[in-house]
């Protein structure tokens, strides 16, 4: 249903920083469903490295706790010069999926104790890309696959509003606070 492929190979340190392409972050891929096209970074690129397209699927291969092992997050940028970190591979899908259904879908408890289980290791858990490529995952039809994504979508926006709005509030409540500091502290140095 679909091939992998692997993150950026045989880079040096001075290779990042800098240069024509971007690559896409391991905390892009591991914090969040849909990938963020913001958090990419510049890197000195060659012509024998794999790029990301739409649609691919990325997934960690390595983290402190098997709990965080095997976080995916969906690409759905449309850049020509992008590519991977070496800590994730991806997934390029050969037939049609919803890529908001995926992203949610791949986060799910269901999925998630089945990527959890294949983490080995004793201080850094890593996971295989095949083993990953053996588990099953439920793909409803391309139908239910779009109003199941689009519902999370939508979800996700929602709770992400109310979050900028709960941090707008903090800041009111700190500005209020140092207003009633100040004001208290002018009234106390009247004569």
């Amino acid at each position: 249903m679909g091939s992998i492929f692997s993150g950026l190979a045989g880079k040096s340190k001075e290779d990042f920083g800098h240069g024509s392409a971007q690559f896409v972050t391991y905390m892009n891929v591991f914090s969040q469903p849909v990938a963020d096209f913001q958090m990419t970074e510049p890197i000195e690129i060659d012509n024998k490295q794999n790029k990301v397209q739409y649609g691919d699927i990325l997934f960690t291969t390595s983290s402190e706790t098997p709990d965080e092992v095997g976080m995916s997050s969906v690409w759905l940028g449309d850049s020509d010069n992008v590519y991977l970190n070496s800590f994730c591979f991806g997934y390029r899908p050969e037939i049609k999926l919803e890529p908001y259904y995926m992203a949610y879908m791949l986060r799910s408890y269901s999925v998630r104790k089945r990527l959890i289980i294949l983490a080995q290791g004793i201080s850094r858990y890593n996971i295989s890309k095949n083993r990953v490529m053996e588990i099953e995952v439920p793909i409803a039809s391309l139908e239910e696959q779009k109003k199941i994504g689009a519902y999370f979508k939508q979800l996700d926006q929602l709770i992400t509003l109310h979050q900028r709005q709960q941090n707008s509030w903090k800041l009111i409540e700190k500005g209020v606070k140092l207003w009633m500091i100040l004001t208290k502290n002018q009234i106390l140095k009247r004569p």
